[in-house]
């Protein structure tokens, strides 16, 4: 709702988008992070790798991706957790290779959101 104060109006705040939304974005406009994190766990599973954290995976493609784009990509922390639901709900044979919690911040509106799909399953 607008309230008109004279000539101008004050707009209400815009709601900024939850970690799901902007996860889903990302995940979209850069499929490759997804595909190298395939990549990354498998070459780690068949080399006989246990146990590994998402983020230790996410730090080895930090530093090639920064290096290799013009500008480079930033990959934000936030989505680890996403990636890695995402990687064990692509690839159930992986579920024991690294350790999901609870998400604290899960937003319950976000039905639509490809994380909640995966969440959901």
């Amino acid at each position: 709702m607008d309230i008109p104060v004279g000539d101008n109006e004050i707009s209400p705040p815009r709601r900024r988008p939850s970690i799901d939304e902007r996860f889903d974005d990302f995940h979209t406009s850069h499929p490759w992070v997804f595909e190298a994190l395939e990549e990354l766990i498998e070459e780690w599973i068949e080399s006989g790798g246990g146990r590994i954290s998402i983020k230790a995976l996410f730090e080895q493609l930090r530093w090639p991706a920064s290096r290799q784009r013009v500008p480079p990509i930033r990959l934000n922390n936030i989505f680890t957790s996403r990636y890695a639901r995402l990687l064990r709900h692509e690839h159930p044979e992986w579920a024991n290779a690294f350790e999901t919690r609870r998400l604290r911040n899960h937003a319950r509106s976000d039905r639509d959101s490809l994380t909640s799909k995966v969440n959901a399953e």
